[in-house]
């Protein structure tokens, strides 16, 4: 079974290493011969024979209601004060943090001592500079993580769902028999769930993994093993 994979996946791989242009753009009408296991349809999507589903560990989960307490990560530099710490912030993540919140720092935590809109836009929005809890070796990187409260339950679903490329944000929904490439627009973020804004309902079914090997499918079956139209 592993073989069959290896022959569907090898090529479209060696494609996506040479181009830049990483979606898939479906002609009119196109549908494979299932013989590599994987089958494409034209306003259906991509189906697997069940050897192939079961060779790539096919899985997937519904969407549900989750209360998702957002957060996201900044890289900091410890700077020549003892322990602080600063980075930059873009304007919606400024947006979002108070003077005195807590941050993670790694193995320690500190707080945000202020914010400081920066003159230089190359650099960011906002200079963040954060008091640690312990001293800091001066220019050591850090990584900080800053939490919010959760809010209400939102439409949520696992974080290895997402199949991000340079047309957009997508999911695998099931569709039939069939999983189709769906855009959505997504909102709270955490180390396991994000918010799904826009694109699908409670209840749908998406594919959790592996999303990457349904993407690479498609597009083998569409372009014959090229990711681009680049003349290779």
């Amino acid at each position: 079974m592993k073989h069959v994979l290896l022959i569907l996946l090898m090529p479209i791989a060696a494609a996506l290493n040479s181009c830049s242009d990483s979606a898939a753009s479906p002609s009119p009408e196109t549908e494979s011969a299932p013989e590599n296991g994987a089958q494409f349809k034209e306003g259906k999507g991509v189906t697997l024979t069940p050897l192939m589903a079961q060779s790539i560990q096919l899985k997937t989960a519904e969407v549900q209601e989750e209360v998702i307490a957002h957060s996201y990560s900044a890289t900091l530099q410890a700077t020549q004060i003892g322990n602080e710490a600063s980075g930059w912030l873009t304007e919606e993540q400024a947006s979002q943090v108070q003077t005195g919140m807590i941050v993670e720092l790694g193995s320690t935590k500190g707080r945000v001592l202020r914010m400081e809109k920066s003159p230089f836009v190359a650099l960011g929005d906002y200079e963040v500079i954060v008091t640690a809890d312990e001293t800091l070796q001066p220019g050591a990187a850090l990584a900080a993580t800053f939490r919010f409260p959760a809010g209400d339950a939102v439409t949520s679903i696992p974080k290895s769902a997402l199949l991000t490329t340079a047309e957009g944000t997508f999911v695998y929904a099931e569709n039939d028999e069939y999983f189709l490439r769906t855009p959505v627009q997504v909102g709270a973020v955490n180390e396991n769930h994000v918010e799904i804004i826009d694109g699908l309902y409670t209840g749908d079914v998406v594919v959790t993994t592996p999303v990457m090997s349904l993407w690479l499918a498609e597009l083998q079956i569409l372009r014959g093993g090229k990711a681009c139209t680049c003349g290779h």
